[in-house]
């Protein structure tokens, strides 16, 4: 049984003496790692079995940004495909004053003449290997004082598993809180070129206001071309074609990406904490800062051009953590986490896992004595990190194993910006006594632009409104699915069980916020850009034929 937010579900089972598969019971949840997918749920759900060669497919067609988010190829030339605010911080870093390309938008009609993007790498994941009998064997051995010596000896493996390879890397991942290890290796691309992207107004369409919101109408992509050798690389083997129909209404997809990190089993007693103090001192901060941005942006130009991507960051950052916030107060689901862990005690019937509870408890007691009285995030973070680190350490590795020894790799370890995949269905949702549609179109998107008189941040730029006719405007633009996504899946493609790229992650909806902690099916909701909506926009609105041809498979 599903450990995190299935408790309550195993408790209802309980209750009416029920004996149902665990496999069948468990929600579209999970940021699974591609060699520990639950096989079962998808044969039994939705009659899908992944064959190795597809899950090889998909996980080759995948990379990750370095700078944060993800992205795939979809086409056999090394045409990548991600978000335009994961392209953003690139984008402000090849452009000037006298030559801005975030602002316009930025088109690259043929090879060549693509910019190269300043600092910017991929990794592609090309073997993922268990070494978790090495990994444990050495830890075990490790004698030192520091404890380092195993360390050491990870790196020798890992750069080992490269030797020989031009351009390629490994690296050690934990899962299950270092009850597992895998070593990822992966191929780096570096000569990483922008091809298109469009204005910025329009990728992030209704601006800091609809920012996690849904329903949603932004063109929230961008191209780029990998080269080696100072030519486009062969993706052929492995990229993905696009699905022109894009996603239906209850389709199985699956959204592959790189999710950043989640908080998911920590205690009930640490969320507490968090909710408590951190996590709000963390929201005034960002506040704060983005304030006095603004105010800097707003008094001189030249600030305004340099801090835009920074500003934009901070109010991301600032509705994300106030979406964490709004969910640790949530006292429906904070009783639920604590169920869980009393769920954990109860199956492990070890005395030493109900202590290693009450002393996190007692631990996270004493934090709060010392700092409420005068929260200061200078003081407050090290103090964190200091007790979760060191003096709960013992505590959380008891909790841990016990976790891992009850439930396996039934359960999915918590993300660490790492390739996963999560699946799903294209489905709409009840937002209080609204039902929520499963997709908008182009029409919705004139429609809001009309609704607000083409005022700031809902106005369109001049070339939109002016082939507004020329469009099929009843074609599907933004949708949302239940795949379970968190910050890092940006840019993620969305697949048909076919394997095509029907849809592009760019958002979650603000009732998935709390995804940091948990996931609720109900209401959690990842926010793409649909495939029909992209091709429709690039061909009519930006008058790029060859990159639709491209991306359409044409010859």
């Amino acid at each position: 049984m599903h450990l995190q937010s299935l408790v309550p579900f195993t408790l209802a089972l309980a209750a009416l003496s029920a004996t149902f598969p665990s496999s069948m019971a468990r929600p579209d949840e999970g940021m699974w790692p591609f060699d520990g997918l639950p096989l079962k749920v998808l044969k039994e759900k939705y009659n899908f079995e992944p064959t190795q060669e597809w899950l090889d497919h998909v996980r080759l067609g995948s990379v990750r940004f370095d700078t944060g988010g993800s992205g795939s190829f979809v086409s056999p030339n090394g045409l990548v495909m991600t978000n335009h605010h994961v392209a953003l911080s690139t984008i402000q870093a090849i452009s000037t004053p006298e030559k801005d390309w975030v602002e316009p938008g930025f088109s690259a009609k043929k090879y060549g003449s693509e910019v190269h993007g300043k600092d910017l790498t991929l990794r592609q994941l090309v073997e993922i290997k268990d070494v978790t009998k090495e990994v444990l064997e050495l830890k075990a051995a490790d004698k030192t004082p520091e404890g380092n010596e195993w360390r050491a000896k990870v790196e020798e493996m890992s750069a080992k598993a490269v030797e020989g390879k031009k351009n390629h890397k490994a690296d050690l991942v934990p899962l299950y809180d270092g009850n597992q290890f895998r070593l990822h290796v992966y191929h780096v691309f570096d000569d990483v070129r922008l091809v298109f992207a469009p204005e910025k107004q329009v990728a992030f369409y209704g601006g800091d206001y609809d920012n996690f919101t849904y329903p949603r109408y932004c063109l929230d992509c961008a191209f780029f071309r990998v080269y080696e050798d100072d030519k486009p690389i062969d993706s052929s083997k492995y990229y993905f074609p696009w699905d022109h129909d894009g996603a239906a209404t209850d389709e199985l997809v699956f959204v592959s990406g790189h999710p950043g990190g989640t908080e998911r089993s920590l205690t009930h007693a640490e969320m507490e904490f968090a909710r408590d103090l951190p996590v709000p001192q963390i929201v005034k901060l960002l506040r704060t800062r983005g304030e006095a941005m603004k105010r800097a942006m707003d008094k001189d130009p030249k600030k305004a051009f340099e801090l835009r991507d920074q500003y934009f960051g901070t109010m991301n950052s600032l509705k994300a953590y106030e979406g964490h916030l709004n969910g640790l107060l949530d006292p429906v689901w904070m009783d639920k986490i604590r169920m869980r862990d009393e769920e954990l005690i109860k199956r492990s019937s070890k005395p030493e896992v109900a202590d290693a509870f009450a002393f996190i408890a007692k631990e996270m007691g004493k934090l709060r004595e010392k700092h409420s009285a005068k929260p200061n995030l200078q003081r407050l973070m090290p103090a964190i990190e200091e007790v979760s680190s060191k003096v709960c350490a013992d505590a959380k590795k008891t909790i841990n194993d016990a976790r891992f020894a009850t439930y396996g790799a039934s359960n999915y370890p918590d993300a660490t910006f790492t390739l996963r995949l999560a699946f799903g269905t294209v489905k709409g949702y009840e937002a209080g006594t609204t039902k929520v549609p499963p997709k908008t179109t182009l029409n919705g998107l004139f429609e809001r632009n009309s609704s607000f008189d083409n005022q700031a941040p809902y106005d369109l730029p001049k070339h939109w409104t002016d082939n507004k006719s020329k469009l099929k405007l009843d074609t599907p633009y933004n949708f949302v699915c239940t795949c379970d996504i968190i910050g890092g899946n940006s840019g993620s493609p969305i697949l048909s069980r076919e394997g095509k790229v029907v849809g592009l992650v760019f958002d979650g909806n603000i009732e998935s916020l709390p995804g940091n902690y948990w996931f609720d099916e109900k209401v959690n909701r990842c926010v793409g850009v649909h495939t029909a909506g992209m091709l429709e926009a690039m061909a009519v609105i930006y008058g790029e034929q060859d990159l639709v041809k491209e991306l359409s498979g044409a010859k």
